[in-house]
């Protein structure tokens, strides 16, 4: 049965997209002196910004890689407030299900003060019990390592938990760690792309993935 919900952050429960377009281009821009396309940039989202612009940009050195994730992150957290948005329903869907009893859980590829930052930006920091961060493993996702991680810290199984992301990459770990993966195709990815990415189930709204999780548990109880 399922009672645990772990949520990707970035595009799932908080609305980053403009913020983190504007400072990868801010960090090519001023650190490589080139521009780059937003499709380009959309490619790779998900995973953490060393392995974004070192697929991006496979001939930068390690010390290339260091200093454009500096000049990123300098802008990023300059802007970071005036240009981040609650996901719509998101903090509905997190109360109704800590109201439910749900264990609720957050694996993401930022690091942990941004991570932390962000969801106390929008009240949500609260409803977590566990947080799998960038510093968490040494392989991050597609890799099934982060969301494993997370089982561990609660000692449960995968066929307990649900993980909530909106990004190939989301569904991909999922997969790999024998979780359900739930889509959330909000603004950056398909429903298309969710489901070739191994999605168990896409769904466009908050609302509609947590009546999805609730019947889920439901059914549970009838068999």
């Amino acid at each position: 049965m399922i009672n645990r919900v772990l949520c990707d952050l970035d595009g799932t429960l908080v609305d980053t997209m403009d913020l983190i377009l504007a400072s990868f281009h801010h960090a090519f821009e001023q650190g490589l002196g080139e521009t780059v396309t937003d499709q380009e940039l959309l490619v790779y989202f998900g995973q953490t910004l060393e392995d974004q612009f070192g697929r991006m940009r496979p001939h930068l050195s390690s010390e290339d890689i260091a200093r454009v994730v500096d000049i990123y992150r300098e802008h990023n957290h300059r802007e970071h407030d005036a240009r981040v948005f609650l996901v719509p329903g998101a903090d509905q869907a997190l109360e109704k299900l800590h109201r439910e009893g749900y264990d609720l859980g957050v694996v993401t590829s930022k690091r942990l003060d941004l991570a932390q930052h962000g969801l106390e930006l929008f009240g949500l920091w609260q409803y977590f019990s566990v947080v799998v961060h960038e510093a968490s493993t040494r392989q991050h996702k597609p890799h099934p390592a982060p969301i494993l991680r997370a089982l561990e810290e609660w000692h449960v199984s995968s066929d307990h938990v649900v993980y909530v992301g909106d990004s190939p990459y989301d569904m991909m770990a999922a997969k790999a760690a024998g979780c359900v993966g739930l889509g959330l195709a909000y603004n950056t990815f398909s429903v298309e792309d969710l489901i070739k990415a191994g999605a168990d189930t896409v769904h466009t709204t908050w609302d509609s993935a947590v009546a999805w999780i609730m019947a889920q548990r439901e059914e549970s109880k009838k068999a």
